[in-house]
C-alpha cells in the first residue's frame, strides 16, 4: 500500500519519453506571448463562482477591495465606530473618524512555482513548462480587464517579485524572470517543506487587500506550515490554487517494475507496475492525497483546481471556468 502520492518521480525502465510538441525542456518566451492572440475576448472569472463550482452552493465571505484612507473628519450618526480616530478625539475633545475611499481596482497576483519537483514530464512537456503557460494565460486575460498585474516566481534558491502594474512590460517581466528560474533547473529532485511557506509570506508582504492571487504549481506540497500562511491570507485576499499534474502521477503504465522518487525524501519506491493491485492502489493514493488537500483548502474558501501538465492549458482553464 503507497502510503504518500509521488509528486516528482523517475522511470527506470527501457521505455523512456520525449518532448511531442515543444523543441526545449524550458519555455519560450515567443510562445508565451503568442497565448495573448488567442485570448482577445477573455477574461477571469470571478472567485465566488468558482467557489460554488468547486465546493457547492456555500456561501462566500467577500474579501475586501482593499481602502485607502482619505481624511479624518467630526464623527457623523452613521459611521463605523472601529474607524474613530482616537489620538485626534482626545486631542480636540470630539470624537472623530478616519474616512476611507474603498479601490475599486483589484490587481492579480500569480505565485509561480520553479523548483525541482516540478522538472518532470510523461509525455508532451514539464509541470514547470505548464505552470508558464497557466500563468501567462492568466495574465493576459487580467490586461483585458485593464486591470494590474504581477507576481512572484520561485525556485529552490530564490523568490523574485515583479510589482503589478496595468502594462505588457510588466507581464513580460514577469514571465521572463520566471523563464530564468526554470533554465537553473537542470535535473528533477525532491520537494522542500519550506518552499510555499517562505513565498506566502513574501505575498503576505507585497499584496495589497482585494487582490487576486492565483496560486500554480504542486499543492501537494502545501504543509502545515503553509496551510498556516494561507489561513492569514485568505482573510483579505481572493485565492485559487491550481494545481499541475502529470498523467503519470495519476495512474501507473504496465512497464514492470518502476522505481519512483517520493515528493519527500530521496528513498525511491520499488513497484511492479504488471500487479493491477498495485495500478488500483496508486490511482487511489493519489485521489485520497487529491481529497484531502482539496478538504483543507475547502475549509478556508480556497478553490482548488487540477490542470493536466499534457492537455491544452486554454482548454482545460475553460472547462475549469478560470476563465470566461
Amino acid at each position: 500500500m503507497l502510503n504518500s502520492a509521488p509528486s516528482q518521480m523517475h522511470l527506470k525502465s527501457t521505455a523512456s519519453w520525449e518532448e511531442a510538441d515543444d523543441q526545449s525542456v524550458y519555455s519560450n518566451l515567443q510562445a508565451l506571448i503568442k497565448l495573448r492572440y488567442q485570448l482577445k475576448q477573455r477574461k477571469l472569472n470571478h472567485q465566488q463562482q468558482l467557489l460554488a463550482s468547486n465546493m457547492g452552493n456555500h456561501h462566500a465571505t467577500r474579501k475586501g477591495r482593499g481602502m485607502t484612507f482619505s481624511e479624518v473628519r467630526q464623527y457623523q450618526p452613521g459611521d463605523d465606530i472601529r474607524h474613530i480616530d482616537w489620538r485626534v478625539t482626545a486631542r480636540t475633545q470630539k470624537v472623530h473618524t478616519k474616512v476611507f475611499v474603498e479601490e475599486h481596482e483589484r490587481p492579480t497576483f500569480l505565485v509561480c512555482e520553479q523548483t525541482p519537483a516540478l522538472f518532470f514530464g510523461s509525455q508532451k512537456r514539464l509541470k514547470t513548462t505548464q505552470v508558464l503557460n497557466i500563468a501567462s494565460i492568466l495574465a493576459w486575460c487580467s490586461l483585458n480587464q485593464n486591470e494590474r498585474v504581477g507576481g512572484i516566481s520561485f525556485n529552490s534558491q530564490q523568490n523574485l517579485f515583479i510589482s503589478p502594474k496595468r502594462s505588457q512590460k510588466s507581464v513580460l517581466a514577469l514571465l521572463l524572470q520566471s523563464i530564468q528560474l526554470q533554465q537553473q533547473l537542470n535535473q528533477p529532485g525532491s520537494a522542500q517543506s519550506h518552499y510555499w511557506p517562505k513565498t506566502l509570506q513574501q505575498l503576505s508582504k507585497t499584496a495589497k487587500p482585494g487582490a487576486k492571487v492565483f496560486l500554480i504549481g504542486d499543492m501537494f506540497q502545501m504543509l502545515d506550515s503553509g496551510y498556516q500562511s494561507l489561513r492569514s491570507l485568505q482573510r483579505h485576499l481572493d485565492i485559487v490554487a491550481i494545481h499541475v499534474v502529470d498523467t503519470l502521477e495519476k495512474e501507473l503504465p504496465e512497464l514492470g517494475w518502476l522505481s519512483i522518487t517520493r515528493a519527500f525524501g530521496d528513498n525511491p519506491l520499488r513497484l511492479d507496475s504488471f500487479r493491477q493491485k498495485t495500478r488500483q492502489q496508486y490511482a487511489q493514493n493519489y485521489q485520497q492525497t487529491w481529497l484531502k488537500h482539496k478538504a483543507e483548502l475547502n475549509k478556508l474558501q480556497i478553490p482548488l483546481v487540477e490542470i493536466n501538465s499534457q492537455q491544452n492549458p486554454i482548454q482545460q482553464l475553460l472547462e475549469k471556468r478560470l476563465i470566461v
